[in-house]
């Protein structure tokens, strides 16, 4: 699991010097703080020297803890300096010290892993994590602990060392804490051996390696005659308990499934639920699941199955317990598939899209939540827009009905709106800050483009038009893809405005008979709501330097490019009260006159029927083919 689910510090002496000076310490006492930060720095970073130690022994500063309370020793265990925690314990320092927070031990330390950002990826990711380099070490320093008089405790969370170190999956030190005679219950021993088999059934992948340790907890806990595990207990259970999948409980029920890759999994859920704290359950457990269900919705015969185990997971984003925008990610990442694998081929199923559809529908009662605090809602804004984004460009793909389209951009219409309400309510700092989902579409759209020899007709560029009149009603249209300060765009296509993807949209050659129509008249359009003229991207230039770099010789393009230059006339007073309405998001409907709001509708009403019209016409080429 990760680190700072145990209180790992990330260690900054300028950090730990501004705290103490803050917390009014005498001088004397701000120097040992400084001090005792500054071994931790080492410590963590791999660069404590020999002097540095010898000196903390000399002034009696062995034990002295930092900022985040933990001790030298603690972080030296974390971090395998197996020299340093023998100096240390050589010197006095005391191996039975908690850390308040979360009551971990040195035992407890020397269980855990400090995980790259690339390390946490991958168990993030539920790859096996293999530490080669640590096993050894870690159980040398667990056997020096115990040497120098250190007990095995429960932390605040109520698990052993040997917990912690089956949740990390070190399967040595697991079966070391299971082998001696520490004075642990029985009971200790069959959590232990339950928690390794959670993590390896939902971090790993397949699942039946996790089919030993579960039978040994199983068979221990029938020669104690302990019954764990109450069925039916939890929402989950009882999600489970519609498929068929309960929690074992003898080694009949397991290993009459032993094979049941699903079966076994289930198990782990239900297991991990009753076992792991709060903040394991947040963090690894419940995306696990998500990840469990979005698999089963594309299996033959399970796609009811993932809808039911994605329906539970919706309810932990909406009671704040699941990071919010986790369900939504993965109806984005496959929406565009709407299939299920069969012997490893694809073949449509028209239910795996109906169930995606219901949970984008039910997504809006998730971020209109009381458990949603506005804080995790503006942490995630990039990633739930990026994500309607991904699903609205994808339906234009998607080879489904106009309906169909129409009724999922009601759906993320209606999401967005609360969005936008609550951010306004709650937070206006950031609410012109917001990302745009008109400009996610734009992006993809110059992506595929850009991308060649696609298949793109001029039905697909009509419903991206369409899609676009109608985000554009609510959308934050002057939205610019800027990176958080110090940050930098790996490339030279960041920082792009929607007026600048239209531009780009030009360079287009192989589709610039279609593209031509909607880049003028996604320009005009953008212009009426508002997009900035004179914004300027990564690389310093303005949608109308773009296409003036395109060095197109076109007609259409030269016109595009007088759209988007600053104006040098007055406008008609239609226009201008067309720009009034859009730019300030005025309710028009049932208030202005016909042709007014046929301007500010930009053609929308017109635009649907020659759609229909279109797409009946490529239905009738189609079964003619046939």
């Amino acid at each position: 699991m990760e680190p700072s689910t145990y209180d790992i510090p990330v260690a900054d002496s300028e950090m730990c010097e501004s705290a103490t000076m803050e917390s009014g310490c005498s001088s004397e006492e701000t120097l040992s703080v400084l001090r005792s930060c500054d071994l931790a720095t080492a410590i963590l970073r791999g660069t404590v020297s020999e002097e540095m130690l010898e000196q903390c022994a000399q002034e009696g500063r062995i034990d002295v803890r930092n900022k985040e309370g933990q001790t030298p020793l603690m972080l030296a265990c974390l971090t395998g300096l197996e020299d340093v925690v023998k100096f240390l314990l050589a010197n006095g320092a005391n191996p039975n010290s908690n850390n308040l927070m979360k009551g971990n031990t040195p035992l407890h330390f020397a269980c855990m892993i400090e995980e790259t950002e690339e390390e946490e990826y991958m168990h993030l990711s539920r790859r096996r994590y293999m530490p080669k380099k640590w096993i050894a070490t870690k159980v040398s320093i667990v056997k020096l602990l115990l040497k120098y008089g250190a007990s095995v405790q429960k932390n605040l969370d109520g698990w052993t060392p040997a917990c912690v170190a089956a949740c990390y999956m070190f399967e040595d030190i697991v079966d070391f804490f299971l082998l001696i005679d520490d004075g642990s219950p029985l009971e200790d021993k069959i959590t232990v051996s339950q928690i390794l088999g959670v993590s390896q059934a939902t971090l790993d992948e397949p699942a039946l390696i996790a089919f030993h340790y579960f039978r040994r907890a199983i068979e221990l806990q029938q020669e104690a005659g302990v019954i764990t595990g109450q069925a039916g207990t939890s929402e989950l259970a009882l999600c489970f308990s519609k498929l068929s999948l309960t929690e074992f409980h003898t080694l009949e029920e397991i290993k009459s499934d032993e094979l049941s890759e699903n079966a076994l999994k289930a198990h782990a859920f239900l297991v991990g639920e009753r076992l792991f704290p709060l903040s394991l359950k947040q963090r690894y457990l419940y995306p696990a699941l998500t990840e469990f269900a979005s698999l089963l919705m594309f299996q033959e015969d399970m796609v009811e199955g993932g809808f039911q185990i994605f329906s539970c997971t919706l309810g932990f984003e909406r009671s704040g317990e699941l990071q919010l925008g986790t369900v939504l990610g993965h109806i984005a990442s496959n929406y565009e598939d709407h299939c299920v694998y069969h012997d490893g081929k694809k073949a449509p199923q028209p239910l795996v899209r109906q169930r995606a559809q219901d949970l984008l529908c039910a997504y809006d009662s998730v971020v209109n939540g009381v458990n949603v605090h506005i804080d995790s809602m503006s942490g995630m804004c990039h990633s739930l827009i990026d994500s309607f984004g991904d699903i609205l460009f994808a339906e234009v793909f998607s080879g489904f009905g106009f309906d169909d389209l129409k009724s999922t951009l009601e759906d993320v219409e209606k999401s967005m709106r609360i969005i936008q309400g609550r951010a306004f309510g709650e937070r206006q700092d950031e609410y012109l800050k917001m990302p745009s989902v008109a400009h996610k579409i734009m992006k993809l759209l110059l992506e595929l483009l850009d991308r060649g020899r696609c298949i793109i007709d001029r039905s697909h560029l009509l419903k991206v038009k369409f899609l676009l009149l109608r985000v554009l009603l609510w959308d934050n249209v002057s939205y610019q893809d800027v990176l958080p300060d110090g940050a930098s765009y790996e490339d030279e296509s960041g920082g792009n405005t929607l007026l600048h993807f239209v531009a780009y949209f030009t360079y287009s050659v192989e589709y610039m008979e279609c593209i031509q129509d909607l880049a003028q008249d996604l320009a005009l359009v953008l212009l009426r709501h508002g997009c900035p003229l004179d914004a300027v991207n990564a690389v310093g230039f303005t949608a109308t330097d773009v296409l003036r770099d395109g060095r197109h010789e076109d007609q259409n393009i030269n016109l595009i490019q007088t759209m988007v230059s600053p104006p040098t006339t007055v406008l008609r007073l239609e226009e201008a009260a067309a720009r009034v309405v859009l730019r300030h998001k005025i309710n028009y409907q049932d208030v202005l006159p016909l042709t007014l709001r046929e301007l500010v509708d930009g053609g929308t009403a017109e635009l649907e029927l020659e759609l229909l019209k279109l797409l009946q016409t490529n239905e009738e080429s189609s079964e003619d083919n046939e």
